[in-house]
């Protein structure tokens, strides 16, 4: 890890971080109120279009560069389920300026309830997921068939939460389910360098890190033939091939074997950098 080289250098970067934040705020605020408003004349394109710049904006203001493979990949999957492994708030405009297509993320609530950026979700017809209300999967289940219907993309994360460490974590069921139920493939995705950048827990972004985050699209994974197993074992097939896909993917962007399930940043506890 490079050592700052002094006080005095060290205030310099902290005033850059946070004349670099502020200028992020002033993009979200305008680019999600010009998303909310053009909402009701435009439909849902023209705020999906609008994003894909803000995160390129996003992306260029933070000093990230983004080296991305397998775009044509997703040519010819839609509908389909987008898996992406999860490891920092860099992973959104990352992926956001890959796809250059309708897709609608999953995400919390809570992200919703935020000021402009929950507002464009909202308008952008993006999908919430509230645990606490008793209909919500039921609500969801019917929020995925319509968006697949229409020949639309569904974005989860299906770790469930960011990785603290860059590894990748064990898997949930969700996306897969939806998967079998709707008969679509999975496509992954990839992602490696956000947990370098963002940590986890942090909004600063690191000075010691080079800024380069690497991202691939893999091969679509089929939904398992009834032959194969009761729905229920199909979900599970094809969660672990999609999980086996990524570790291979994760490996291959992180250059030995085994590399996607070891951290790849240290902890202020000591953990093993990769």
């Amino acid at each position: 890890m490079r050592r700052l080289r002094g006080s005095r250098d060290t205030l310099a970067e902290y005033v850059r971080f946070g004349l670099r934040w502020r200028g992020l705020v002033a993009r979200t605020i305008a680019y999600c109120s010009t998303s909310v408003a053009l909402r009701p004349v435009t439909g849902e394109r023209v705020p999906q279009k609008l994003m894909r710049k803000y995160f390129e904006g996003v992306l260029q203001q933070l000093g990230v560069t983004l080296v991305a493979e397998g775009a044509e990949m997703l040519g010819t999957v839609r509908p389909s389920i987008l898996c992406v492994n999860h490891n920092s708030l860099i992973d959104v405009p990352c992926v956001g300026v890959f796809l250059d297509f309708d897709y609608k993320w999953v995400s919390k609530k809570d992200i919703f309830r935020i000021p402009f950026i929950g507002w464009h979700l909202h308008a952008c017809g993006h999908l919430w997921v509230d645990r606490e209300r008793k209909d919500n999967y039921e609500r969801l289940q019917r929020e995925f068939s319509r968006v697949l219907a229409e020949g639309s993309c569904i974005l989860m994360f299906p770790e469930g939460t960011r990785s603290t460490d860059g590894a990748l974590q064990k898997f949930r069921t969700g996306a897969f389910a939806t998967a079998v139920r709707e008969n679509v493939p999975v496509v992954p995705i990839v992602l490696d360098g956000t947990e370098r950048v963002l940590v986890k827990g942090s909004l600063d972004l690191r000075p010691d890190q080079e800024k380069l985050v690497k991202l691939k699209a893999c091969p679509a994974i089929p939904v398992p033939d009834p032959s194969e197993g009761t729905p229920e074992q199909r979900v599970i097939l094809l969660r672990d091939r999609t999980r086996a896909a990524m570790v291979q993917a994760l490996d291959e962007l992180r250059g030995s074997p085994g590399a996607a399930e070891r951290p790849t940043i240290v902890h202020a506890s000591g953990a093993t950098a990769a």
